[in-house]
């Protein structure tokens, strides 16, 4: 501990309960406030190797980094800024940890009490700054050098881990913590500031739990159904043998594929997945372009719906749902998940216990031969069609179509290859076109569903795994993060970047409102004309421009086998795009209507 003064015991005790609690890795960026926190991990590193210490410019680029960090490695990350604006930049990070339930641990320095309202540099309004998108905040106080407050400082922030971790009566996202600290920042020593007894008066307080773990520990279990809640869950399954099961977008927990897919064998309902959610392979995903089918959905009325995770990407499955929103819907795992604004039962329960549980109970305990085969059957036809249509109209385009690229990337990526996806047309055409018989985990900022910070989110995960990582993104979504990149010069981080350049907007040229050219183009289009490749050589990583699909396939596979963050840039025409879209789906649409004719 570093007693120089009363500001580096309080920033000790801080760094070291931390570290207690089971944070690895510290995304710091530079400022004066915060300079007794920055000293107490830089030598909490010198204790503990293992301790990560990763300097960010850029606190939006450094929060979206421990964003993309935590998500992937499950863990705990903590920032850590000085004070002002610089907290701020915080904010579309922690929205996105808030919605898609991810531990960050948010550290801000502050001005002490008289110097805040007065003029004072650097210095706004900190408190509750994040509002009711953090977890918990706690306004931490000057420091003080007594038993009490030194306990009560390991206290709070051994209880703040646990709860950002999700182990409070909230689920997992960021809190926030704020500190406030008075002059000198480094460590000077400052005369009679720290009592020469206090090992001996306040042992807890110097030298924390003496088992070495954390300070105050939240211990928690899997939250499980009694038997009558599954058997009235299970009756009602029985009563409506025509349902679905739907994961959505869903950063699952381990064996939850395993169980979900034994609780579909169970029900006998067809297993409709995002590309977000789990593997796909032998299941149902490419319902959102054959539920484009009137025919399908008309005849294909849906009785109940389970749904684990949040609400999927496709917006043909909601459609659907909102055409018969007379459907039973049970959500698992979230208690506010339902835009249709349907008949909907919420389960907060863990999923894998659920899918066990209630499979148990059906095949011990429900009568044979309740299911409704035919209605699976219906389900696995369609998708048979809809993946014949879109390989056979793949195969006959050359040119440079965004679809295509994940279709090859679904050929070309090794098992257990992670793929970080941005938002808008990218996650839409991962859904339509990548099907892979290997396992492949997808991570996608789905919580907010923004283009903020995807670069430094895929820098991030890709930082914090052993497994190669593809971050797939537009050019919107590329040039708003691009002070990610310098992440990726600092440290050594191996990414593959594939980097769709349509010039613009291309999720609004698929929207209605392309329609009104008058407006369209200058206002959604928005098109920039920047040539990425000197900006990408700056910060020291590769560019390669893609020519065609024999330069695409050669170059992914020599960036997997390479280190550094490469950028494979693939340029396409948006109104070309759209039209070979549409094209794919009338085809998928005609065959289903075909198939799925109404009785007369």
């Amino acid at each position: 501990m570093n007693s120089a003064n009363r500001n580096t015991v309080w920033a000790s005790i801080v760094a070291e309960e931390l570290y207690r609690s089971g944070v690895r890795t510290v995304c710091i960026s530079p400022g004066s406030r915060s300079t007794p926190l920055v000293i107490a991990f830089a030598e909490m590193r010198d204790r503990f190797p293992d301790l990560q210490l990763l300097v960010h410019i850029d606190e939006r680029s450094s929060s979206f980094f421990a964003l993309g960090l935590a998500k992937v490695q499950r863990a705990p990350v903590a920032l850590l800024c000085t004070s002002g604006t610089a907290a701020a930049n915080y904010y579309p990070a922690i929205i996105e940890a808030y919605y898609s339930r991810i531990p960050l641990v948010v550290l801000t320095a502050d001005r002490p009490p008289e110097m805040r309202d007065c003029g004072s540099g650097q210095t706004i309004d900190q408190i509750n700054i994040y509002g009711k998108y953090v977890r918990y905040f706690f306004e931490v106080g000057t420091p003080e050098i007594l038993g009490l407050r030194l306990r009560y400082l390991r206290s709070l922030v051994s209880r703040s881990v646990s709860m950002a971790l999700g182990k409070g009566d909230d689920p997992a996202g960021a809190v926030h913590l704020n500190f406030p600290f008075p002059d000198p920042m480094p460590p000077i020593p400052v005369p009679e500031d720290i009592p020469d007894d206090l090992e001996l008066s306040s042992p807890e307080a110097v030298f924390g739990n003496p088992s070495g773990g954390a300070y105050s520990q939240v211990i928690t279990g899997m939250r499980s159904l009694g038997m009558d809640a599954i058997a009235t869950i299970a009756n009602q399954i029985i009563s409506h043998p025509k349902g679905v099961l739907v994961v959505g977008v869903y950063d699952s927990p381990p064996e939850f594929l395993e169980s979900v897919r034994h609780l579909a064998r169970a029900t006998g309902y067809p297993l409709l997945i995002e590309a977000t959610g789990a593997s796909r392979h032998n299941e149902i995903g490419h319902y959102d372009s054959f539920l484009r089918s009137a025919n399908f959905c008309n005849t294909h009325v849906p009785q109940m719906v389970i749904r684990f995770g949040a609400m999927p990407t496709s917006k043909s499955y909601l459609v659907w749902l909102q055409k018969h929103i007379n459907c039973q819907q049970i959500v698992v795992g979230s208690t506010n998940s339902d835009p249709t604004h349907g008949i909907t039962q919420s389960l907060n329960v863990h999923p894998v216990n659920f899918c066990e549980q209630l499979a148990y109970y059906l095949e011990n305990y429900a009568q044979p031969m309740w299911q409704d085969k035919q209605w699976r059957l219906d389900f696995e036809l369609a998708e048979s069609i809809t993946e014949d249509v879109i390989n056979k109209s793949l195969v006959t385009i050359d040119e440079l179509f965004d679809g295509k690229v994940y279709a090859e990337l679904a050929e070309l990526l090794p098992a257990h290859t992670y793929i970080y996806v941005a938002s808008s047309t990218p996650i839409r055409d991962l859904d339509t076109f990548f099907h892979s018989d290997r396992p492949i985990t997808v991570l996608a900022n789905r919580g907010a569903n923004g283009i903020d910070g995807t670069l430094s989110s895929a820098l991030g995960a890709a930082w914090g795994c052993d497994r190669p990582m593809v971050l797939i993104c537009g050019d919107l979504a590329f040039y708003h993060d691009l002070n990610g990149l310098l992440a990726a010069k600092k440290y050594p981080i191996s990414l593959t970047v594939i980097l769709l350049n349509n010039d613009g907007g291309g999720i609004f040229d698929l929207l209605p409102i392309s329609q009104f050219e008058n407006t369209f183009e200058e206002f959604f289009g928005t098109s920039h004309a920047l040539d990425f490749a000197p900006i990408v050589s700056a910060y020291d990583c590769e560019h390669i421009l893609i020519r065609d699909w024999r330069d695409f396939r050669n170059s992914v596979t020599n960036s997997l086998n390479s280190q550094g963050t490469q950028v494979l840039e693939i340029k396409s025409d948006r109104k070309r795009n759209k039209e070979l879209h549409f094209a794919i789906w009338d085809r998928v649409i005609e065959s289903c209507d075909r198939q799925f004719m109404p009785p007369h």
